[in-house]
């Protein structure tokens, strides 16, 4: 029985595989816009895939909120423009050290928060279901599945399963691992996010500048790796090269200095308890 088990799995990755090759009314891969950076754009031979599973990943827990800004950014650039939709699928394993994303930040990365849609099941098997589900609609314009670690039923059949999903839609994929090892995946490109030292601020002397990312591209389906630093900006709501200057293409909002009021409160005088006085 074991090994007829087996053999039906080895079949069924097998076919899968096949299917990934464009056939008589499949859609192939098509590359989407670029990131606007030469050097990054060039090992990605034009841009990234649009309708295609790719994967973010952090090794440690403290770098998740880089890795999720990330997979936002990159749904946000290169997901459909024509579906304003993106479901969120959370593995119940990965909300113990995670909350949700904040709707600022949403707004940061150009996404409106009423129309991300979270989902939360119960198992690891109910997300993996949603996921699947979920790429397949036309409808949205990009789905992520944040998963923690690196559960065996999430294998390489389940990312080719996805591959294919969104290929077939045209809705792109991203698995966001968190505290995750790179593994073999059917993903198109495999990302590895680390926090960075801010940048310099001219206007904000004595605090921190704009967020910068180190991304390791560990896997390509279609070029090289590589390694960049990346921020990104909120408002032309695109990543850009975190070892140039930032002064001049990034405005922050920052709250006015005092004026014309005390430096300190003005005394009121003596304040007396009757209750203990008397």
């Amino acid at each position: 029985m074991a090994a007829i088990a087996h053999k039906r799995i080895a079949d069924a990755t097998k076919s899968l595989a096949q299917s990934l090759s464009p056939g008589p009314g499949q859609t192939a891969c098509q590359p989407g816009a670029s990131f606007g950076i030469p050097a990054l754009d060039q090992h990605l031979s034009g841009g990234m895939w649009s309708n295609a599973l790719h994967e973010v990943r952090c090794s440690l827990a403290r770098d998740f909120a880089c890795a999720a800004g990330f997979a936002l950014g990159l749904a946000a650039q290169f997901g459909k423009q024509d579906a304003k939709r993106i479901l969120w699928v959370i593995d119940p394993a990965a909300s113990v050290d995670s909350g949700l994303p904040f709707p600022d930040g949403l707004s940061e990365h150009g996404i409106d928060p009423k129309r991300m849609i979270f989902v939360r099941p119960i198992t690891l098997q109910d997300a993996l279901w949603s996921a699947d589900q979920a790429a397949k609609c036309s409808d949205l314009s990009a789905v992520v599945f944040q998963v923690k670690g690196n559960p065996k039923p999430f294998d390489m059949t389940a990312t080719r399963r996805l591959m294919l999903r969104a290929r077939e839609s045209g809705v792109l994929v991203c698995v966001l691992r968190q505290s995750g090892a790179e593994e073999a995946s059917a993903a198109a490109t495999r990302w590895h996010v680390e926090i960075m030292p801010s940048g310099d601020d001219a206007d904000f002397e004595h605090g921190p500048g704009q967020a910068r990312h180190a991304q390791t591209l560990e896997r390509n389906r279609h070029g090289r790796t590589g390694q960049w630093t990346l921020v990104w900006n909120p408002e032309s709501r695109a990543f850009e090269d975190g070892t140039s200057n930032l002064e001049t293409t990034h405005r922050v909002h920052r709250i006015h200095a005092s004026a014309h009021r005390p430096d300190r409160p003005v005394e009121m005088g003596q304040v007396v308890d009757l209750e203990r006085a008397s």
